[in-house]
């Protein structure tokens, strides 16, 4: 019981974190704003899975006003995913924004010739469906 308490302030901290990120996108402190989600990162198993889907939204949509497009399309895709999981986790008109943003990636996805994990640090690539000619007999 103790340790359930302990946890309380510090889910609470990670809340107050994501809800400092969401101001700061809304105010149009997009560096600031990617500053806290990049913080949070660490911490992100400790949200609520409506939280986690929030991250992901706010994470995307920031990436995106910076520019950083590989960053946006990973960041969105994911959101999108557990938006189908959790659609309450994100109010309509959030969703629709998400559709829209996302609309041009899929439109230029194309072959996927640049996957969107393709040369982001940290992040895994995803597997290629092409054999490789040294290992096919």
């Amino acid at each position: 019981m103790l340790a359930l308490l302990a946890l309380l302030p510090a889910c609470a901290n990670y809340r107050d974190q994501l809800d400092r990120a969401d101001a700061h996108y809304r105010a149009a402190r997009y560096e600031a704003a990617l500053t806290n989600l990049e913080d949070l990162e660490a911490d992100f198993g400790h949200l609520e899975p409506y939280e986690q889907v929030r991250y992901r939204y706010l994470r995307g949509m920031t990436s995106e006003r910076l520019g950083q497009h590989d960053e946006a399309r990973h960041w969105l895709a994911v959101a999108r995913e557990a938006v189908e999981q959790r659609p309450q986790a994100l109010d309509e008109e959030t969703r629709a924004l998400l559709q829209r943003t996302l609309t041009p990636y899929d439109e230029s996805a194309g072959d996927n010739v640049n996957p969107p994990d393709a040369g982001v640090p940290g992040r895994a690539q995803a597997p290629s469906t092409r054999s490789d000619p040294r290992t096919t007999p």
